[in-house]
Order: C-alpha cells, then sequence, then structure tokens
C-alpha cells in the first residue's frame, strides 16, 4: 500500500508538471462562474452537493449568500460543512416556485435517469433571470464508455486507488449520460425554457491512472492531444454550461408538484 500511495503521489506530481495551475481547470472555472454568477443577497442552491461546501467560493470579494446544500444522500451530506443541509430528491424539490437566484451543480446531472425532470424542477425553483450552472462529463469520451463498460463496484475500486493519502472516497452512482454531450445539453434545455447561455469544454489531466506506474504518462500524452485538438474537434473530458430562466418565459410542459407538497424545509447543521 505504502508503494502505491508513492505511485500516485508521484503521478499527481507529473499531472502538476504538464497541467500547471495556471491553465484553466474546469473545477476552477466551474467556482469562477459560480462567484460571477451571484450577487451579494443572493439564495443560492447546491444541487448535488454531497460533502462539498460550495460557499466559500462564492463569498470571494466579500459577497454574501445564502447557500442550501441538497443531496439525497445523507451520509456524504452530514459530512458537508456548511450551515444549511437538505436531503431531498432533485426531482421533487421541495420548495416554492421562483425561490432561488442561482443553482449550482457539478458533476451530477449524469446520474439522472429523467435528466429533463430535474431541469423542470430547477426551472420552477428558479426566479425569472436566475441561472442553471452544471458541469459534468462528456457522455462519448472514453471515461464514458469505460463507465457503461464496467460495474459500479470497478469504479468504486478504482476511486479507492486513486486517493489522495488517507481520505475516504466517495462512493460511487450509476451513470446514465443523459445530459451529457453539448448537444443534449441544449436540446434539453431549451425543452425545459431555459436559455443556454454558455457551453465550456475542458479537457484536463487524467485522474483516474495515477495509480498506475507507467501506463498514466501514456495518458498524460493523450490528454495533452486532446488539449490541442479540442479547439479544432471539439474533444473533451468534462463540459461546464450556463443555463438562464428567461425575464417573461413560458411554462414548459412537465407535471409540477401539487401544491400542498411544495414547502421550504431546510434542516440547519
Amino acid at each position: 500500500m505504502a508503494l502505491l500511495e508513492s505511485i500516485t503521489r508521484a503521478n499527481r506530481r507529473l499531472n502538476g508538471w504538464f497541467f500547471p495551475r495556471e491553465r484553466v481547470r474546469y473545477v476552477h472555472r466551474f467556482r469562477e462562474l459560480a462567484c460571477d454568477l451571484c450577487r451579494d443577497g443572493d439564495l443560492v442552491l447546491h444541487l448535488g452537493s454531497g460533502p462539498i461546501d460550495l460557499g466559500p467560493a462564492l463569498q470571494v470579494g466579500g459577497k454574501r449568500t445564502a447557500l442550501i446544500n441538497l443531496d439525497l444522500g445523507l451520509r456524504d451530506l452530514q459530512k458537508n460543512p456548511g450551515s444549511w443541509k437538505l436531503c431531498a430528491d432533485a426531482g421533487k424539490l421541495p420548495f416554492s416556485e421562483d425561490r432561488f437566484d442561482a443553482i449550482c451543480s457539478e458533476h451530477v446531472f449524469e446520474h439522472f435517469a429523467a435528466p429533463e425532470r430535474v431541469l423542470a424542477e430547477c426551472f420552477r425553483v428558479l426566479k425569472p433571470g436566475g441561472n442553471l450552472l452544471v458541469s459534468g462529463p462528456n457522455g462519448r469520451s472514453y471515461i464514458a464508455l469505460a463507465a457503461r463498460m464496467t460495474s459500479l463496484d470497478f469504479h468504486d475500486a478504482v476511486r479507492l486507488l486513486n486517493r489522495d493519502g488517507n481520505e475516504e472516497p466517495n462512493g460511487g452512482f450509476r451513470t446514465f449520460y443523459r445530459f451529457s454531450t453539448p448537444r443534449t445539453i441544449r436540446r434539453l434545455a431549451r425543452q425545459s425554457g431555459f436559455e443556454v447561455t454558455a457551453v465550456e469544454r475542458f479537457v484536463g489531466e487524467p485522474c483516474y491512472t495515477t495509480f498506475l506506474p507507467v501506463l498514466h504518462l501514456l495518458f498524460i500524452v493523450f490528454h495533452l492531444v486532446l488539449e490541442k485538438l479540442s479547439p479544432l474537434l471539439g474533444f473533451h473530458i468534462t463540459a461546464v454550461a450556463v443555463l438562464r430562466k428567461p425575464l417573461r418565459y413560458r411554462a414548459p410542459g412537465f407535471p409540477r408538484l401539487p401544491a400542498e407538497q411544495i414547502q421550504l424545509g431546510v434542516a440547519g447543521r
């Protein structure tokens, strides 16, 4: 195990060498956009937050935002250091209409069997002019292909092998990739009533092979080639999209929850 950890640390250093921090990565861009889209005093929903607290990224520049972390998994949510947490289904959000100024969702939509229902719920609870910021994997990348061909137990084993030191990796969830290409993002977003204001593509460093002593170098070369070809051919591993609810809109044709089920229910830490 000590040898494996040494290999992982060495490969992470290689990632840092070939993909320096100055290079824009999707995770940095996601947090940059989250901060830019949120104003002082906004109410923000972190959809599928798990243990990650997005609060510090939203408060850059002294802005004060109220952030609600929502996730279906209670175990991961309990690890979230945020002040406001709610265990709930993203397809049945327990909030009234026009409630939030912004919604952020990072690498979650690929796990929804019916992303259009979640989009409809996000549209419903967003205020007119509010933004939905999403990130997720390219459903046609080699990573998605490998995920389709292997079991969830295999995914969990790879996460365990790639962990950093004594950190406890999060358990995996089944992936469907039904909102995971720029074309599908635009199509489903518009069907739900959103305006698509941006879809940005990223490659970045290989993250699933850091435990492999030699093969990881080949993946580094592969990712560098993908980055060179990305502007010409659109190759990417991850996409970040901004969807906006118009100030004037026609309600999308998805069924909504009964009014008596739509209540604000937030549990404190």
